[in-house]
Formats: C-alpha cells, sequence, structure tokens
C-alpha cells in the first residue's frame, strides 16, 4: 500500500484469548499474527495493541518490561513497531533499579497512549501522546524508517 493514514483497531490490557476475539473476522498476515502471539506470550505486561485496520502487516505495541538488577527491579516501556516482516524496538525507563518505585507518579505507569500510525512508503509515523506530571499530555510524532531499519 502506498501513502494510508489508517483507521485503528485498539486492544487494551491484551492476552491471547483478547486478541483472538477482538480479531474475529479480521485477516492478518500470518507473520504478523506470529509476532503478536509471540509478543504476549513473552511479555506478560502488554498494554495496548494498535492495528491499522487498512492493513494487514502493521502493528505498533505498549508493552512494560521489568528486569531484576542487583539494586532492584528496572522497568521499561518498550514501543514495537512490526511492519512487512520487520520490527524496530524503541525503550524508555520508567524506573531505573535504584529507584523506590512506589515514590514515582502514577503518570509513570500511563506511559504513552498511540493515537495514529501513518505509513508514507517504508516510513511508519506513530503519532502518540505523553503524559506530563502535571496532568497534561503532549503530543509528539515519532517516524521509523524500515529501508534502513531506523527510528528519529
Amino acid at each position: 500500500m502506498s501513502n494510508s493514514t489508517t483507521s485503528r483497531i485498539v486492544i487494551f490490557d491484551p492476552d491471547e484469548e483478547g486478541l483472538r476475539k477482538a480479531l474475529v473476522g479480521r485477516k492478518l498476515s500470518p507473520e504478523l499474527t506470529k509476532f503478536l502471539n509471540d509478543l504476549l506470550k513473552r511479555k506478560k505486561w502488554a498494554r495496548k495493541i494498535h492495528i491499522p485496520s487498512a492493513r494487514d502487516d502493521l502493528a505498533v505495541v505498549l508493552v512494560f518490561a521489568t528486569t531484576l538488577k542487583p539494586g532492584g527491579l528496572e522497568i521499561l516501556s518498550e514501543l514495537h513497531v512490526y511492519f512487512a516482516g520487520q520490527v524496530i524496538v524503541e525503550q524508555w525507563e520508567i524506573a531505573g533499579e535504584n529507584d523506590h518505585i512506589h515514590l514515582l507518579p502514577k503518570e509513570a505507569f500511563r506511559a504513552l497512549d498511540i493515537a495514529k500510525v501513518h505509513v508514507d512508503g517504508s516510513l511508519v509515523h506513530v503519532e502518540f501522546s505523553i503524559p506530563l506530571p502535571d496532568g497534561h499530555s503532549e503530543r509528539r510524532v515519532k517516524t521509523f524508517d524500515f529501508s534502513t531499519n531506523q527510528q528519529d
């Protein structure tokens, strides 16, 4: 597909059963289906899956990932962008291993909210909002270049 702004299918707090139900009647590429199922099996804190309805080979998934380190638990927010068989992952640290998690503002765990996905050739533009400590949010666009597997 060439340039297209896509409407979305959004699944909050997905699990394998929830994904199956949300996609009834929807055809995805076998590779995308495998990617989503594998991600849900590995990442227990999947927060949101965003699948544009006009594509069968594109999905953006927001997950929380944790790692137990010597100083404590590290928590990351990860944005997985799958497009035509390739994946680019961007990570943001929510809590470092030495942070006191109970002292973090609840906004830190809301992470970002995917608003729109736009495809332009090999570029995938993900528009999202980031919660700010004052209760407002900031809108940003992140571009992922799948011709070079780069992000800006």
